[in-house]
C-alpha cells in the first residue's frame, strides 16, 4: 500500500507576458496531486494561427491574439493529469504510456494531417512521483522533472533535462532562425521522438507525449531513497532557474505560501527570461 504523501503546496504561476495581454490566456501547465501521486504536465507551445510566425514573434500582442483557442497544448497536458487522476495504478511509466495513448486519440480527432507547424501534433512533457516506504518513485519525459533537497537545503537529487543536455547542441546547428518555418519543422519532425536520429551511436532526439508510439522510449523512470526532512518537488521547466537560488531554498525549507508566492512573482517581474514564464511545482515533504 502506498504511504500517504504530505503535499504542502501545488500551484501554477502564469506567464507574465501573455497575462499582460490576456488574463484568460490558456494555462498550458496542468497538475494533479493527492495523497497517492503527484504529476505536472507542460503543454508544448503551438504556432499562432492565421498570422506569419515572424510577425507574431516580433509582436507578443499579435501572437497572443492569434494563439489557437482552445489550446491543443492545454488539452494534451490535461490528458496527462486526467489519466493520473482516473487511472493511476501505482506504476508511473505505465500511466505515462496510457496518457500518451489518450493524446494519440486526441490528435486523431483534431489533427487530420500533421505539418509540424500550425497543424503540429498536440503534445506535452510531464513528470510524476509517488513515495512508498521512504522510496521516491519517479517518471518523467524531457524537461519536466523532479528535484530533492535534504533538511539543510542541499540538492541531493535531480532528474536530467535531456532536451538541454543531449538535443540542444544539435538544434543549435540548424541553419535557420526559429521564425523560419524550416527550423520548426526540422526540430519537431527530425528531433522529436525520432529513434533514428543517431550521433556517435547515441540517440540525440528529445521526447514528448504526442501520441506517437516512439514517445514511450523517451519516458524515464527510477527510484531514490529519502530521509526524514527531505523535500521533493515535481516541476515544469519554468521553475528550473529557481533551484539554485538561496532565497528559494530557504522558502522551501521554511514554507509559507503567501510569502513564497510574492517572492516568485517578484522574481518574474525582475527577469522574465529566467523567471517569468509559466511554471508549476508540487512540493512534497518526507516525514
Amino acid at each position: 500500500m502506498v504511504m500517504k504523501m504530505r503535499i504542502i503546496y501545488k500551484n501554477t504561476f502564469d506567464n507574465t507576458l501573455t497575462e499582460k495581454y490576456d488574463k484568460n490566456f490558456p494555462r498550458e501547465d496542468q497538475f494533479f496531486a493527492n495523497q497517492e501521486v503527484a504529476v505536472v504536465a507542460d503543454g508544448i507551445t503551438r504556432d499562432p494561427v492565421g498570422i506569419d510566425f515572424d510577425k507574431a514573434a516580433k509582436n507578443i500582442q499579435e501572437a497572443v491574439m492569434h494563439y489557437p483557442r482552445p489550446s491543443g497544448a492545454m488539452l494534451a497536458a490535461k490528458e496527462v493529469t486526467d489519466t493520473f487522476k482516473n487511472d493511476f495504478k501505482q506504476n508511473l511509466k505505465e500511466t505515462m504510456i496510457l496518457a500518451n495513448e489518450n493524446i494519440r486519440k486526441l490528435n486523431e480527432k483534431y489533427i487530420l494531417k500533421c505539418d509540424y507547424l500550425q497543424n503540429d501534433y498536440y503534445g506535452t512533457v510531464a513528470s510524476a512521483a509517488f513515495i512508498k516506504n521512504h522510496i521516491l518513485h519517479y517518471s518523467y519525459i524531457c524537461d519536466c522533472g523532479i528535484i530533492v533537497y535534504d533538511k539543510d537545503g542541499n540538492k541531493i537529487f535531480q532528474t536530467e533535462d535531456e532536451l538541454e543536455k543531449i538535443t540542444r547542441p544539435f538544434l543549435n546547428t540548424i541553419p535557420y532562425p526559429w521564425t523560419d518555418d524550416r527550423s520548426r519543422i526540422i526540430t519537431r519532425r527530425d528531433y522529436r521522438n525520432n529513434l533514428e536520429m543517431i550521433s556517435d551511436g547515441k540517440c540525440v532526439s528529445y521526447g514528448a507525449l504526442t501520441g506517437e508510439k516512439s514517445a514511450e522510449s523517451f519516458i524515464r523512470e527510477g527510484t531514490f531513497s529519502l530521509h526524514d526532512g527531505d523535500t521533493v518537488i515535481v516541476y515544469s521547466d519554468g521553475f528550473f532557474h529557481f533551484f539554485d537560488n538561496p532565497e528559494f531554498i530557504q522558502f522551501i525549507l521554511h514554507f509559507d505560501a503567501l510569502t513564497f508566492e510574492k517572492f516568485v512573482n517578484q522574481k518574474a517581474q525582475e527577469n522574465y527570461s529566467l523567471y517569468g514564464k509559466e511554471k508549476t511545482l508540487i512540493i512534497i515533504k518526507e516525514d
